[in-house]
């Protein structure tokens, strides 16, 4: 059954249910399931020269043919979640020279027409993750703005931007909660000549308290970091490394230590210009991702938990950027 859309008295507890009333502006945005099995999407700016947005699905029989989103365009990055609302989300920057970060939804197969996310800017795309009724959105600010800054979506409204506290980045960031528990974890590269890896987090409420950001040990990136949950509540993280090491590297946060990480690991036979995007279905993860400089054709692969299935190619699909993926119950 589609649920009513909160009001504007709302408050939701992060990553589930309603917690009381106390006057919200607003309601909204998104970023991928976590923790139930449902259509796993890929979604992605075209090749160079192509500002497009294309989207397709991973059925059975594997990924489906490549399709163009209608009206939407972008230079950077999109990014795709489910919601709980019947829905599917995209938001993504603008083309070259439109720093708005614009949205729609997927309903039954059917594309909504692109709107502006009011008052959003970002120089490079941004990040989206489920949480209760609808979703949360992070991103990088305009140029000139490393900052972070966020707000959520109920499948109708969006709040006002706010700033995320001591935390500032020359890419987009990424976040997830692990399955029931409302705690939103966000982690990022650093400012520019900072390619450290941060993390932080907000609990109880979309009011409560970040905690100070702190650096994975022994992660570093150039580019993007993307961040999910497997069922058990183990946080995967994912990257690119540092300038002149395109291999993609991994950590793990399980829940009984939920403020160490693994020793970071390469992920076998992979290569990325830009980052890969992570997303959980069932029991497993799909991670996508650019190729190499000079490759734009995008890849795949997924996780069990322990290892990683060996790299490949989605047909027919191609991107200058980092692409996104996500899951969602709802088709």
């Amino acid at each position: 059954m589609i649920q009513k859309p909160l009001t504007r008295r709302t408050v939701l507890r992060l990553g589930g249910g309603i917690v009381s009333a106390v006057g919200l502006a607003a309601v909204a945005p998104s970023v991928a399931f976590a923790d139930t099995s449902g259509y796993t999407f890929g979604l992605w700016k075209g090749g160079s020269g192509d500002q497009r947005i294309w989207w397709n699905f991973f059925d059975t029989g594997g990924w489906t043919t490549p399709q163009v989103v209608p009206g939407a365009g972008t230079s950077a990055g999109v990014a795709m979640a489910g919601t709980n609302q019947a829905m599917a989300v995209a938001t993504w920057k603008g083309v070259t020279g439109d720093e708005r970060i614009w949205w729609n939804s997927l309903v039954t197969g059917s594309w909504s027409t692109p709107q502006v996310v009011p008052g959003a800017n970002s120089s490079v795309g941004p990040a989206l993750v489920t949480s209760g009724l609808g979703a949360i959105m992070m991103w990088k600010g305009g140029s000139g703005d490393q900052r972070v800054w966020w707000n959520y979506f109920d499948s109708a409204v969006w709040t006002s931007p706010q700033v995320m506290p001591g935390a500032a980045t020359s890419f987009a960031p990424a976040a997830a909660f692990r399955p029931g528990v409302p705690v939103l974890h966000v982690a990022w590269k650093g400012v520019d000549g900072d390619q450290r890896i941060w993390w932080s987090t907000l609990s109880g409420s979309l009011s409560g308290t970040w905690s100070s950001p702190q650096v994975v040990p022994g992660a570093g990136t150039s580019a993007g970091v993307s961040l999910a949950a497997m069922p058990n509540g183990n946080l995967v993280m994912a990257w690119k490394g540092v300038t002149g090491d395109q291999q993609i590297w991994w950590s793990q946060s399980y829940p009984g230590s939920p403020g160490s990480w693994t020793a970071p690991q390469v992920v076998p036979g992979t290569g990325t210009g830009t980052g890969p995007s992570l997303a959980a279905n069932g029991n497993a993860m799909a991670m996508t991702w650019k190729g190499v400089d000079g490759d734009e054709r995008v890849w795949w692969s997924r996780f069990d938990g322990t290892n990683w299935t060996a790299p490949q190619v989605i047909a027919g699909a191609g991107t200058s950027f980092r692409p996104a993926v996500a899951t969602s119950p709802w088709w």
